[in-house]
């Protein structure tokens, strides 16, 4: 299906973006996989004919890829918009991006995956709306938890959908903006195919301190991002957020354990919840199920604050998950960061003080 179109303005993509890298010579067929993972085979891709009059064309995702190939080995780029049934039950308008090696702008991923509507609305993944009973007090804990919940199992399944779509994608990230900063301090998840997170130290080290861009350094083996951190100066060290450093000495320890112990040090973290959240999170499922059931008459809609953010910033938990593919997932609400994660995994096993 085609129709004309009017040319429109380009605009960067709103936060949260999804990122994944992958080798170039399978970069394309990770797109149309991942085009494929969003929407379904029998699913619609809109793509773009720059050379037939600016059209746009509707069509099932492995033959809206097959239409735009040839411009992305001519021009580097190519993209497809799809609109993305979410878990929350939710319509999401998503763009799918993938670039050639020549193409690469340092920090930019080669495959990414983002928002097109309007850039840089917080509300994409975090609703602006939440339903809550009508006749009974809500505590703000509550109604932040419900919008806390849609926004991360939203994200946790957009990431999920891009990453395990083929198998030539190794890492992935979920950040703020459309470039790939420290996995520490500017992703809300990140995603390892091999299972093995420590990844994520030796990729914040690269970019922090060797200011090198991650969308090359994520192809690196973990060997070699080790030599790399190894060869900086000792007693170096990198900012991650306020006033807390991360020390070359730290990550070495961190990535010279066995690749279990570090796995089950983050588990052993993220089940340590702030005491503000705590009893939320062990009541929150029941609250869900009777806003669900109660009638339409008893409930009524609340716009979500700054006061509800503040909560999920502050006191939500990060996740371990282990995928059926053999990866491993951190995540967090895109509003938080991995670093308060890594930050109690690193004390619980005695190498941050």
């Amino acid at each position: 299906m085609k129709r004309k179109r009017q040319r429109k303005n380009t605009v960067w993509k709103p936060w949260p973006t999804f990122l994944a890298w992958c080798p170039a010579a399978r970069r394309y067929d990770a797109f149309t996989e991942t085009l494929v993972a969003l929407v379904g085979e029998k699913g619609v891709c809109e793509v773009f004919d720059f050379d037939d009059d600016d059209s746009d064309f509707f069509l099932p995702p492995r033959e809206a890829a097959e239409l735009i190939r040839a411009r992305y080995e001519k021009g580097g780029w190519q993209k497809a918009h799809i609109e993305f049934a979410a878990p929350s039950g939710r319509e999401l308008l998503l763009c799918a991006d993938v670039y050639l090696d020549r193409r690469r702008e340092p920090g930019f991923a080669l495959l990414d995956v983002g928002f097109w509507s309007e850039p840089f609305f917080e509300e994409l993944l975090l609703p602006d709306k939440l339903t809550r009973f009508k006749h009974r007090p809500s505590s703000l804990a509550e109604e932040a938890a419900v919008a806390w919940l849609i926004a991360l199992s939203d994200s946790l399944d957009i990431l999920k959908r891009l990453c395990t779509s083929s198998p030539a994608i190794t890492v992935g990230c979920c950040v703020e903006g459309p470039d790939w900063g420290a996995p520490l301090s500017a992703a809300a998840a990140t995603y390892h195919a091999d299972g093995y997170p420590g990844r994520d130290l030796a990729l914040s080290w690269m970019y922090l301190h060797n200011k090198e861009p991650i969308d090359l350094a994520a192809g690196w083996s973990i060997d070699t991002l080790r030599e790399r951190v190894e060869a900086s100066p000792h007693g170096s060290s990198i900012w991650i957020v306020d006033e807390d450093r991360l020390g070359r000495e730290e990550i070495l320890k961190a990535l010279d354990l066995p690749p279990k112990t570090l796995v089950e040090g983050l588990e052993a973290a993220a089940n340590k919840l702030h005491p503000s959240w705590e009893p939320i999170q062990w009541a929150l499922a029941d609250y869900i199920v009777k806003l669900q059931n109660a009638p339409d008459d008893q409930k009524e809609m609340t716009p979500v604050t700054e006061e509800h953010i503040r909560f999920i910033e502050e006191y939500t938990p990060a996740y371990v998950r282990h995928l059926d593919n053999g990866g491993l997932v951190l995540h967090a609400h895109p509003d938080r960061t991995l670093w308060p994660l890594w930050a109690d995994a690193l004390r619980l096993l005695g190498i941050r003080a």
